[in-house]
């Protein structure tokens, strides 16, 4: 298999693995009850709940994560709009041909690039609201987050 749709899975897989675990971690928080839960701009921030909860953020630790999380927001959906168009792009070029083409070739470039440019983003964005924390919150929250950012979760299993 090639590497763009190796990539391409573990990306969705990352954020469906994300999606649940944080439902799943939600369960048996107190903060569990929707109508408790940080609203803003229309966006519910269970993530950031979870993450208080779990890394003990004070609330000033809590406003800048939160903060950090709501100014990244723009961003992940203009990355994940490109994503789709890439995706989009390549999903024609496919069936509009049956052999590996330099204009494929030149697609796939593009969207592995892409893929790049969003895991380096995400990766930004965690240090950066890592260095909101204490260093053992750090510490705990990067052993979390790091291994799904760079697609590695799977290999510490």
């Amino acid at each position: 298999m090639k590497r763009g749709p190796i990539i391409l899975i573990v990306a969705v897989l990352l954020g469906i693995v994300m999606f649940f675990g944080s439902q799943q971690m939600l369960k048996p928080c107190a903060c569990a009850d929707m109508t408790q839960m940080s609203v803003e701009n229309g966006s519910l921030l269970p993530e950031l709940e979870w993450l208080r909860a779990s890394i003990h953020l004070t609330d000033s630790q809590f406003e800048k994560v939160r903060a950090l999380h709501l100014a990244y927001q723009p961003k992940c959906a203009d990355l994940c709009k490109r994503v789709h168009h890439s995706d989009q792009a390549l999903m024609d070029a496919t069936s509009h041909s049956h052999t590996v083409t330099t204009d494929l070739v030149k697609l796939m470039h593009e969207r592995a690039d892409l893929t790049l440019e969003c895991q380096q983003a995400m990766l930004q964005h965690v240090y950066e609201t890592a260095a909101c924390m204490a260093p053992e919150q750090a510490d705990k929250y990067l052993k979390t987050v790091l291994p799904h950012v760079l697609g590695t979760a799977h290999a510490s299993h």
